[in-house]
């Protein structure tokens, strides 16, 4: 098996399944069609414990682990990757505690520029689940801070 991702992040499961990887993503139920629509094969994190579930799929763990979320999850899952060093994180900084290697995300120009030739090409979806105007801005911004947010929110900035 090729890799766990914690907290379902679409865009990385798109991206390794772009390039052949398998991916098994966990996540909330209302997470479910985001992970399977992104190539992931899906595990419910709030039905039993995750990790025995996960070892169903892969007995003998996983190649490497990505991380989206952190902390108790990170901590729970960090132990299936194949090495330590094999443990990615974008949500924890400490993650070098475990072994594993924090990632910054690049939000420059570069990286947005590679991002949109991803999406223009088909090869990743954004998957934007709701548009909001400018004045519900901070009702957008809220819903995405809370991590309960399915998929990408669009702030309509047309006046």
């Amino acid at each position: 098996m090729n890799g766990v991702g914690g907290g379902v992040g679409t865009a990385v499961a798109q991206i390794a399944r772009d390039r052949g990887l398998v991916v098994v993503g966990t996540g909330s139920t209302v997470k479910r069609d985001l992970a399977t629509r992104a190539g992931a094969t899906f595990v419910d994190y709030t039905a039993g414990d995750v990790v025995d579930r996960l070892l169903v799929l892969a007995p003998g763990g996983f190649d490497a682990v990505v991380d989206t979320v952190g902390g108790d999850s990170l901590r729970s899952v960090a132990p299936l990757a194949a090495k330590p060093d094999a443990v990615v994180s974008v949500g924890d900084l400490s993650v070098p505690e475990l072994g594993g290697v924090f990632v910054r995300r690049r939000l420059d120009r570069s990286g947005l520029g590679r991002v949109a030739e991803l999406m223009v090409t088909g090869r990743l979806d954004p998957y934007i689940t709701a548009t909001y105007p400018l004045a519900r801005a901070r009702e957008a911004l809220a819903l995405v801070e809370s991590r309960h947010a399915s998929g990408k929110l669009v702030i309509d900035m047309s006046l």
